[in-house]
């Protein structure tokens, strides 16, 4: 038995539709934004095993200089100071897809293009994949699509000690201590209720010094010469955030409407130097009112116990937060059915994006837990 391909025009015919899925996925991801080839990047690139063997990519993290340097005519030479890199690897996983059309005489009925319509689906399930991958990485969860051969899910370093921050804010704007875990956001211990520990400017300030002051400090990106970081919320937390006077008044204030950098395209506005950003994806979960939680765990053990208590995992993004991987770039693969009837299309590419870590602590990002306040 043998397959005939359909349409086919050599190798050029499979790089150019290879090319147009990844722009496409390229073009359908909400995260491209804070990608980049450079240490700067929220997201840095990687791609040392293109056309190469191997599994893994190492790529080093870049610490700050912190020498007092020389001054005036004092000799420079022979007093120069090293750059410190760390080495942290991402392993690259195989992930594909495929599409095929219902049959010829579907295909005779409609006016659909197949193999257009196959770019265009193929793209936006590639893209949303990676974004998918990307705020699970962030977040410190595993990720259900990626498993090992035996069939398991590759387990996933959750947020490390120093760089979770759980509690919240009134709507007032009083700041809540950094609870010691979930099982006493919102529960009603001493008092307190989920309408106490809500996203707000008191939280981005908090755990904006945080990043500050912690050991290695999280590196600010630069934009226009300015430091920044970014912070990335889901809907209901901006729900609560837009509902803050002080956020009122600033963005009243602020104008970033003029700002072309593309890091601000698209971001609710910007509070103490934080860019704040707001995407469906980030993850929620809720109580069910046992205190067991059999929903998704974010930390094992670590369950909500109000039936009432809704949460999401805000992200706090400094540089280098992490390392999107590629061994091989989207690609395109056509095969037909049914004796060369019946077209269908494949991509694959082989990558990964996780988190960063140094000394066991997450190089670049800060997990902000709190609750919100759901619509009725």
């Amino acid at each position: 038995m043998a397959d005939t391909a359909f349409r086919t025009d050599g190798n050029l015919a499979v790089e150019h539709w290879s090319a147009m899925v990844y722009r496409e996925a390229e073009r359908q991801q909400f995260l491209k934004k804070f990608t980049g080839p450079s240490s700067n990047a929220i997201i840095q690139i990687k791609e040392d095993l293109a056309g190469k063997k191997g599994y893994k990519i190492t790529f080093p993290l870049v610490m700050d200089l912190d020498g007092t340097g020389r001054t005036g005519d004092q000799e420079l030479e022979g007093y120069e100071e090293a750059m410190t890199f760390y080495d942290f690897s991402v392993q690259v996983y195989l992930r594909a897809n495929a599409v095929r059309s219902a049959g010829k005489m579907t295909d005779q009925l409609t006016m659909i293009n197949f193999k257009k319509e196959a770019k265009t689906a193929l793209g936006r399930w590639m893209g949303s994949m990676q974004d998918d991958d990307t705020v699970l990485a962030l977040s410190g969860l595993a990720n259900p699509a990626i498993v090992d051969d035996d069939g398991t899910v590759v387990t996933a370093n959750g947020p490390s000690t120093n760089r979770r921050f759980i509690g919240g804010q009134t709507t007032a704007g009083v700041l809540s201590a950094n609870l010691a875990s979930d099982s006493v956001l919102g529960s009603g211990t001493g008092g307190k209720t989920y309408v106490d520990h809500l996203f707000g400017t008191q939280v981005i300030s908090r755990v904006k010094r945080m990043a500050q002051l912690a050991s290695p400090k999280i590196k600010p990106i630069m934009v226009n010469g300015a430091e920044r970081y970014v912070v990335v919320i889901h809907p209901y937390q901006a729900k609560d955030l837009r509902n803050e006077s002080a956020w009122q008044q600033a963005q009243r204030e602020a104008n970033i409407r003029g700002e072309s950098n593309p890091i601000f395209s698209g971001a609710l506005g910007i509070w103490d130097g934080v860019i704040v950003h707001e995407y469906d994806r980030i993850t929620t979960r809720k109580g069910d009112g046992t205190g067991t939680d059999p929903t998704t765990y974010w930390e094992s053990g670590d369950a909500l116990n109000s039936a009432n208590e809704s949460a999401a995992r805000a992200l706090f993004l400094g540089a280098q937060a992490a390392c999107k991987a590629f061994a091989q770039r989207p690609g395109w693969y056509e095969k037909n059915f049914q004796y060369g009837r019946v077209p269908g299309v494949a991509t694959d590419t082989l990558y990964n994006v996780e988190k960063t870590e140094f000394n066991s602590e997450d190089f670049g990002v800060i997990a902000i837990d709190t609750c919100y306040t759901p619509d009725s």
